[in-house]
């Protein structure tokens, strides 16, 4: 998720107040109070078999072709495929009482290498190789290059799919940083912002799962809202329907899809798995769909599927920070409790949100914070900046800030060092530092090429920085034919996955703007081919 660029797109202000007014709406009827399941809970306590055996007395409410749990952008796709690859009855149990899930509240961009609206925009040179060089690069190692490289080969025929499947278009094609390991030649402009091809004015992830939910219902798929999958009936290993909270079963004839995302709000399995996104959800803000509590990983754990859980998709939304290769970026530098640098801050915005984690845990353990250093060009740089003067009502959210203490404002570094407790010498030295390799024209540290702005003229501002989550990263293993796998590493017969309900495909650390939604398209896709077939 990425703000847009220039004007087709929401400002900051009025993007934070659409996303605070989305997790509104998808909290009607207690949803958000409800309390996440436990893996091995009683999930499977209403009339339904989640570990095997005979489903032979299971009474069905609803037999289809095709079940898909989720009604985000991974179930509306894999319904869709499902549709027109053969499945004459799909449904859709959406949780929430209205589809789109965290899809619909994010930015809407997609990665794709080789399209046709780069080379509209003078970019001939993307490859398919170079976007899987990217993804590995940046996942350290800890990513199944089969599925990766799956990604990278489909994308751009993805985005063409969904552009002709759901009317969409794409208003923007711009550009993510790299990470200090990466080949700047694997560095592209290959994030496509999503548009109405009706209404290019219109951007964003809605309008995805607006316009897949009326071409899912216009070829006949059945979607129903408010009904909350609880675990799988199984037969004899294979999947063969979905029990409900509301003691329902549908049987599905052919196969199912988990596309019920991630383990966002769900504490229990965060402490258990996943400890950045545990210390978001305890310390920090975790901004996804209130319904996003891993229903379908624990579904599919309670059958016995792998999982593979890494770290979060972070960024620091007040500053936008390196997200977006189009925009300004705001003079500044991030310290530890010590005063002290510790990454190179231009980089992709997860990969320096990860930093900040680990520094604030080595210092600080779970209390441990990180703050934004900045000088009085704060107040009047770019427009992303939320405190800027030339942002819509920055000037206002800074007095408001400095006022509530978010914000810290000081005359000198050393009274900056004092109002947030760290060794003034070293937060003199390290700015000094900074200011000569300004000078210098190169960061003698740490290598960042970006905005090399010395940081000289009072007040100083600092900001406990607070990483804003918008995803999870963790979830059921699978293969390229989007079918979950069960701990043999063999596929769980009838069983598949779509989107960030599924795991693999992205590494330790979110790899840049437009990764989450093109695995979201391209597994949604491919999960709902396979279940019709199966």
């Amino acid at each position: 998720m990425q703000e847009p660029s220039g004007t087709q797109g929401l400002s900051r202000r009025s993007f934070l107040e659409a996303t605070a007014l989305g997790l509104g709406v998808l909290a009607v009827g207690g949803l958000a109070g409800c309390a996440p399941k436990a893996a091995g809970g009683d999930a499977g306590s209403q009339g339904a078999s989640a570990s095997g055996g005979s489903a032979a007395d299971v009474k069905w409410d609803g037999e289809y072709d095709v079940v898909v749990c989720g009604g985000g952008g991974g179930g509306l796709t894999a319904a869709y495929s499902a549709l027109e690859n053969g499945a004459s009855k799909v449904v859709v149990l959406e949780k929430g009482t209205q589809c789109g899930g965290t899809t619909a509240l994010a930015e809407g961009a997609v990665q794709a290498a080789g399209t046709k609206w780069q080379k509209e925009k003078g970019i001939a040179d993307d490859t398919p190789d170079l976007l899987y060089n990217y993804w590995k690069t940046d996942a350290e190692g800890l990513v199944d290059d089969e599925l990766i490289r799956n990604m990278a080969d489909n994308a751009a025929d993805n985005v063409q799919w969904m552009a002709d499947s759901f009317n969409i278009t794409f208003a923007n094609v711009f550009g993510a940083y790299g990470t200090p390991y990466l080949d700047p030649a694997n560095l592209k402009d290959r994030i496509h912002l999503i548009a109405d091809a009706s209404d290019p004015a219109k951007t964003g992830g809605a309008v995805w799962t607006t316009n897949a939910q009326k071409a899912v219902e216009g070829k006949g798929g059945e979607i129903i809202t408010g009904v909350e999958a609880t675990s799988l009936v199984m037969d004899n290993g294979a999947a063969v329907g979905v029990a409900t909270k509301d003691g329902k079963h549908y049987k599905a004839n052919k196969g199912v899809v988990l596309a019920m995302a991630g383990i966002e709000h769900n504490e229990e399995l965060a402490f258990r798995f996943n400890p950045q996104h545990y210390w978001d959800l305890t310390t920090q803000s975790v901004i996804t769909a209130a319904t996003d509590t891993g229903d379908g990983i624990v579904m599919g754990m309670e059958v016995g599927a792998q999982t593979v859980f890494h770290g979060c998709v972070d960024l620091l939304l007040p500053t936008w920070s390196y997200t977006n290769n189009q925009n300004p970026e705001i003079p500044y530098i991030l310290v530890n409790m010590r005063g002290t640098r510790f990454v190179r801050e231009d980089t992709t915005y997860a990969f320096h949100c990860r930093a900040l984690f680990n520094e604030a845990m080595q210092w600080g353990g779970a209390e441990g914070s990180t703050y934004m250093v900045m000088d009085a060009k704060m107040a009047t740089s770019d427009k992303m900046c939320a405190w800027s003067d030339n942002a819509e009502g920055g000037a206002a959210a800074r007095e408001k800030a400095l006022a509530d203490g978010t914000l810290v404002q000081a005359d000198s570094l050393e009274a900056l060092a004092a109002a947030i407790g760290v060794p003034a010498a070293n937060l003199t030295y390290t700015v000094d530092k900074w200011n000569a390799d300004c000078a210098a024209g190169a960061d003698s540290l740490y290598g960042r090429e970006k905005q090399l702005t010395a940081l000289d003229t009072a007040p100083f501002y600092a900001w406990k920085t607070q990483n804003s989550n918008i995803g999870a990263i963790g979830g059921l293993k699978i293969n390229t034919d989007a079918a979950i796998l069960g701990a043999d590493g063999k596929p769980i017969p009838h069983l598949f996955g779509a989107g960030v309900n599924t795991a693999g495909w992205i590494g330790p650390y979110y790899p840049g703007s437009g990764t989450c939604l093109q695995g979201t398209l391209n597994w949604g896709r491919i999960a709902g081919k396979s279940a019709a077939s199966a």
